[in-house]
């Protein structure tokens, strides 16, 4: 065989294996199916916000972002509080816990300056590691009354991605 054909044979294979590997290595992990995990977060007016007190036999809707993806988190916020605020709760957490302890409370202030509306501080990263959320983007998830899991989307809130979101909960609840 000469080496232009063993070269074609190589890239060939190699072209099945990576397409083989993206049709079977299945999404990236999702929430879906989980339980709701109990968490005391305080927002940055320094209230404190308990899953079992606040959320727990509701069905609810959190609203997850690092920094990279705050930027996005009002083209879902906003469709979705328009048309579900009277059946469903909103939660708004944010994932802070790549900050370093002294700035914390200048990150506090930030948060307190730029909304008016309770977003919860996850300085350890817990309640996000337990939700596998996708970094970068902000992570819209559904919680039913029972507290499970029932779905889990991330994105930058294109129209369309939104609108299939807010189907699926519509048949939901």
């Amino acid at each position: 065989m000469s080496f232009r054909a063993w070269r074609g044979t190589i890239t060939l294979v190699a072209t099945l294996l990576v397409t083989v590997t993206l049709l079977f290595a299945g999404d990236v992990p999702k929430a879906i199916g989980k339980k709701a995990v109990s968490f005391t977060l305080e927002d940055q007016f320094e209230r404190k916000w308990t899953w079992s007190k606040h959320w727990m036999g509701k069905p609810t809707v959190l609203v997850m972002s690092d920094w990279k993806g705050s930027d996005y988190t009002m083209s879902w916020t906003t469709p979705l509080t328009e048309a579900f605020k009277e059946r469903v709760q909103f939660v708004a957490l944010a994932d802070v816990s790549l900050a370093p302890s002294f700035i914390h409370e200048m990150l506090r202030t930030k948060f307190r300056e730029s909304y008016t509306y309770s977003i919860l501080l996850d300085w350890d990263g817990d309640v996000f590691k337990h939700y596998l959320v996708q970094p970068g983007l902000p992570n819209v998830i559904f919680i039913d009354a029972e507290g499970t899991v029932r779905l889990h989307t991330w994105g930058k809130g294109a129209a369309n991605h939104v609108n299939a979101f807010a189907k699926e909960l519509e048949k939901l609840l």
